[in-house]
Formats: C-alpha cells, structure tokens, sequence
C-alpha cells in the first residue's frame, strides 16, 4: 500500500533525493502522485516485501511456540536483512535490479511469477538492464 502526500515522509525525506520509504510493507511518499514507472517499482518492492514475510513466517511461527514470540518479528525484516546482506557482500541488490527492470512494464506484475528474485539473489552479476546505456 502507498500512502501519497504523507507528513510522515515529508519530516523524514525533507530535501534529499528518495521519494518515498518503506516501513513494514507500507510505503510513505511525500508526493500527491507518482509517475507510472516509480509507482511500478514501489510496488514490485511491496511484492517482494510479501514474498519475503511469507517466506519466513512459518519457520518464525515453529520458533515462536518452541523458543520466544519474540521470532515473530522475523517475518517483518527478512526483506531488509536479505537486502543487506547482499549489498554488503555484492555491488548490488536484485530487489532494486527487479524493480529497476522491470518499472516500464505496466502488466509486470501479473505476468511476474512468484518469487522471480529468488532466481539472481547472490549471483555475483545480473544480466544487464534496459536502462543501461
């Protein structure tokens, strides 16, 4: 979900380059509306949000019952801890190469199978991007 004209991302973002940031699955953007292909690409980002939450709320629910409920917030930063870990061992992230792809296409997401970065995460190079002159 995309909250437009939000206070919350105008204190945070004021004057710098990002238009938006993500929190829980939420994203807050400063903005009353959004071109086509960034709104594309918060919502790709939103997808693999979700896919990582529900990668890991199994193992987090097993963990919770045997050990502490504190495992249950595992779901909510498995996106950021695969995030970066992959930017601190590689150049690159695949959330942000994905979303960077694939932000023209309008239909991407209904064509995108479900979890389509699982397939580059860890490689040491990603294929080259139409926006790459």
């Amino acid at each position: 979900m995309i909250f437009y004209n939000n206070l919350l991302a105008k204190w945070f973002l004021r004057k710098g380059k990002k238009h938006c940031f993500m929190l829980g699955g939420l994203f807050f953007t400063r903005y009353k509306y959004l071109e086509i292909w960034e709104d594309m690409e918060v919502r790709i980002h939103a997808r693999q949000f979700w896919e990582c939450f529900l990668l890991t709320l199994l193992p987090a629910l097993v963990l919770s019952l045997f050990f502490s409920w504190w495992w249950m917030l595992l779901p909510f930063a498995t996106y950021h801890i695969f995030y970066w870990l992959e930017k601190s061992f590689r150049s690159h992230s695949v959330f942000d190469w994905e979303a960077l792809e694939n932000c023209g296409d309008t239909l991407y997401l209904r064509k995108r199978k479900a979890y389509a970065w699982m397939r580059w995460y860890g490689k040491k190079v990603l294929p080259l991007s139409d926006w790459d002159d």
